[in-house]
C-alpha cells in the first residue's frame, strides 16, 4: 500500500469540498475513514496532526489541497480545522 493510501478517504473527502475551511470532529473522521484513529492522534495530537510529509495522515489532506490549523487549540475538544491552501502549495 502506498503511502498515505490507508488516509484516502479523507483526502476524497476533502479534494471535494470547495470550503476555505472544514472543522471535523476526531468521530466525524472516524466515519470518513471507515476505522477508529490510532491512540497517537490523541496522545500525541499536535505531531499526528502535524503537516509533515513523513506522516501518512499528513499526505491525505496535504494532497488534498488542506492544511490542518489550531491544532494547539482543538485537540483537546477533540476536533481538527483543514484550511484550503493556495498558491499551489502540494
Amino acid at each position: 500500500m502506498p503511502k498515505g493510501d490507508k488516509y484516502l478517504n479523507l483526502r476524497r473527502f476533502l479534494e471535494k469540498s470547495s470550503s476555505p475551511q472544514i472543522s471535523l470532529s476526531y468521530e466525524q473522521i472516524e466515519q470518513i475513514l471507515q476505522f477508529k484513529l490510532p491512540a497517537s492522534a490523541h496522545k500525541h495530537s499536535e505531531a499526528w496532526w502535524s503537516n509533515n510529509r513523513d506522516h501518512s495522515q499528513a499526505i491525505a489532506w496535504l494532497d488534498a489541497g488542506y492544511e490542518t490549523d489550531y491544532v494547539t487549540d482543538t485537540y483537546e475538544k477533540k476536533y481538527i480545522f483543514f484550511n484550503k491552501q493556495t498558491g499551489g502549495l502540494r
